[in-house]
Protein backbone atom coordinates (compact mmCIF):
# COMPACT_ATOMS: atom_id res chain seq x y z
CA UNK A 1 0.00 0.00 0.00
CA UNK A 2 1.55 3.25 -1.00
CA UNK A 3 1.74 6.67 1.37
CA UNK A 4 -0.83 9.20 -0.24
CA UNK A 5 0.95 12.64 0.16
CA UNK A 6 -1.55 15.39 -0.71
CA UNK A 7 1.19 18.49 -1.31
CA UNK A 8 -2.15 20.69 -2.42
CA UNK A 9 -3.31 21.46 0.99
CA UNK A 10 -2.16 23.15 3.70
CA UNK A 11 -0.57 22.08 5.95
CA UNK A 12 0.11 19.01 3.83
CA UNK A 13 -1.46 15.72 4.99
CA UNK A 14 0.63 12.18 4.89
CA UNK A 15 -2.10 9.06 4.51
CA UNK A 16 -1.76 5.39 4.97
CA UNK A 17 -3.68 2.55 5.74
CA UNK A 18 -1.88 1.62 8.64
CA UNK A 19 -0.77 3.74 11.57
CA UNK A 20 2.21 1.85 12.78
CA UNK A 21 3.98 2.85 8.92
CA UNK A 22 2.80 6.50 9.76
CA UNK A 23 4.32 6.52 13.05
CA UNK A 24 7.35 4.59 11.70
CA UNK A 25 7.70 7.57 8.97
CA UNK A 26 7.60 10.13 11.34
CA UNK A 27 10.48 8.22 13.20
CA UNK A 28 12.31 8.58 9.77
CA UNK A 29 11.61 12.12 8.98
CA UNK A 30 12.77 13.01 12.76
CA UNK A 31 15.98 10.82 12.70
CA UNK A 32 16.92 11.56 9.55
CA UNK A 33 15.95 14.70 8.16
CA UNK A 34 15.32 16.53 11.37
CA UNK A 35 11.63 17.45 10.70
CA UNK A 36 9.90 17.91 13.94
CA UNK A 37 6.65 20.31 13.39
CA UNK A 38 3.90 17.90 12.64
CA UNK A 39 0.36 16.52 14.01
CA UNK A 40 -0.07 12.58 15.52
CA UNK A 41 -1.16 10.28 13.83
CA UNK A 42 -4.80 10.66 14.01
CA UNK A 43 -8.00 8.32 12.24
CA UNK A 44 -8.95 9.41 8.01
CA UNK A 45 -12.19 10.33 8.90
CA UNK A 46 -13.09 11.34 5.17
CA UNK A 47 -10.88 8.39 3.02
CA UNK A 48 -9.93 5.55 6.30
CA UNK A 49 -6.75 5.08 7.03
CA UNK A 50 -4.63 7.17 8.89
CA UNK A 51 -3.28 10.57 8.57
CA UNK A 52 -1.09 13.00 10.00
CA UNK A 53 -0.08 16.67 9.06
CA UNK A 54 3.35 18.21 8.28
CA UNK A 55 3.93 22.00 9.37
CA UNK A 56 7.28 22.33 7.92
CA UNK A 57 9.20 22.00 4.24
CA UNK A 58 9.27 18.45 3.67
CA UNK A 59 11.27 16.68 0.45
CA UNK A 60 9.25 14.44 -1.38
CA UNK A 61 12.10 12.12 -2.02
CA UNK A 62 12.80 11.89 1.92
CA UNK A 63 9.19 10.01 2.34
CA UNK A 64 9.87 8.00 -0.95
CA UNK A 65 13.26 6.92 0.13
CA UNK A 66 11.35 5.50 3.31
CA UNK A 67 8.56 3.70 1.63
CA UNK A 68 11.29 2.01 -0.34
CA UNK A 69 12.50 0.70 2.19
CA UNK A 70 10.36 -0.30 4.10
CA UNK A 71 9.07 -2.37 0.35
CA UNK A 72 12.11 -4.26 0.22
CA UNK A 73 12.53 -5.51 3.44
CA UNK A 74 8.86 -6.78 3.57
CA UNK A 75 10.22 -9.07 0.81
CA UNK A 76 12.81 -10.16 2.49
Amino acid sequence: MPVRVNWDRNPVSVHHNSKEFLEALIVHLRNNHGLRKRSLVMDDREEGGYLFFLYQACNPQWIIEFQYTQEFSEEE
